[in-house]
């Protein structure tokens, strides 16, 4: 019998050539977030939220900044930002390369403004009381560990 090469493969066998590559991005990842740790203990607040470690490779640490102004600050503390990660365990970084990302800037700012707009139209919108109405009638047909959450939302619309 020939082999069926549109039949479903077990998850297992595809998990098993995977494995060593999400074990590899999940070590990396780790690292860039430790080293992320880092140049943000050495920065101030201000200054930490506006760049990021985006990768390591080779020696070589490369820090994204939001803007230019930003990216000449840091290169002027590059020295001592070296000196930093060498005490911190990192003995094999010859060099810091520092870049200006705009984009960066313009993802996180919009990412912030998504999640502020949702939270503050959450807070302001009340529950109607058809809503609760339609809660209750689920309610009545749901699992018993369902039906007690569904009837304490329905009552937030009665008030």
């Amino acid at each position: 019998m020939a082999k069926d090469k549109y039949a479903p493969k077990p998850l297992n066998d595809i998990m098993a050539g995977l494995s060593g590559r999400l074990s590899n991005y999940a070590g990396k990842s780790q690292a860039l977030d430790k080293q992320q740790t880092l140049l943000t203990e050495f920065l101030s607040p201000n200054l930490a939220d506006k760049c990021r470690v985006s990768n390591y490779r080779d020696g070589t640490l490369m820090i994204e900044a939001v803007s230019a102004p930003i990216a000449l600050r840091l290169n002027y503390l590059k020295m001592d930002l070296l000196s930093h990660f060498r005490g911190a365990g990192m003995a094999e970084l010859g060099q810091i390369k520092i870049t200006a990302n705009p984009q960066s800037s313009q993802r996180l700012t919009q990412n912030n403004a998504s999640k502020s707009a949702n939270n503050t139209t959450a807070k302001k919108l009340p529950m109607s009381e058809q809503t609760s109405d339609y809660l209750t009638a689920i309610a009545q047909n749901a699992p018993p560990s369902l039906r007690e959450k569904l009837e304490r939302l329905a009552k937030h619309g009665k008030k």
